[in-house]
């Protein structure tokens, strides 16, 4: 086995040994490392922190496990949420926030950057359970933005695609990707998200 397979199994099985957020955190940087979710101008940062405009309050921020940031063109372009499988935390309603958060950010930064603000864009979303990883696409408007920043109800329904991982085999046990089946399944999911992701980006980038 090459050194860099036995170092990414080594940060799989530390998931899974010592069930510590931090080892959820390296095992998911490494994995999206792995798989070229990032090119020359973009970076995987740990534990992004974006600013929430939410119920007329400007101060307030979402923190993001992870996010990809395009540098160059000063863009957040896909949040990372994971936690390991005990964590109760709402996972969905961080989806949300985090994504409008998002939204918020990039058109800020179009505005300072003098280009024109968009109405709406999708914002691709991975929140990984331990090992198990589950994808998101979050479209987010302007309308529901400015619902939130008033801390108003909105009035047109938003539509979340997501697309679980769930084993097809009888010898998964709950391991997740320290079973070799899963892994191949898992692995294959996070290539095909990481095109879909790409298009997504296409309209705001």
């Amino acid at each position: 086995m090459s050194r860099p397979a036995s170092a990414y199994l080594a940060h799989l099985h530390s998931t899974t040994r010592f069930r510590l957020e931090a080892c959820v955190d390296s095992f998911v940087l490494k994995t999206l490392e792995l798989l070229d979710f990032h090119d020359r101008s973009m970076i995987l940062i740990p534990h992004l922190i974006i600013p929430l405009a939410i119920c007329g309050e400007l101060k307030r921020a979402a923190e993001t496990d992870i996010g990809l940031v395009d540098v160059r063109k000063s863009a957040i372009l896909l949040v990372v949420e994971d936690k390991i499988p005990t964590n109760t935390t709402n996972r969905e309603a961080q989806v949300i926030a985090q994504a409008i958060a998002t939204f918020q950010f990039n058109n800020e930064q179009r505005k300072q950057l003098g280009r024109n603000t968009l109405d709406a864009m999708t914002v691709p979303y991975i929140t990984v359970s331990g090992t198990r990883p589950m994808f998101y696409l979050v479209p987010i408007t302007r309308a529901l933005s400015d619902a939130v920043f008033l801390g108003a109800y909105p009035t047109a329904t938003t539509r979340v695609l997501r697309c679980d991982t769930t084993a097809t085999h009888q010898t998964y046990a709950g391991n997740g990707m320290v079973d070799p089946q899963y892994r191949k399944l898992a692995l294959g999911r996070f290539l095909a998200f990481r095109e879909t992701a790409r298009r997504c980006w296409t309209q705001f980038v």
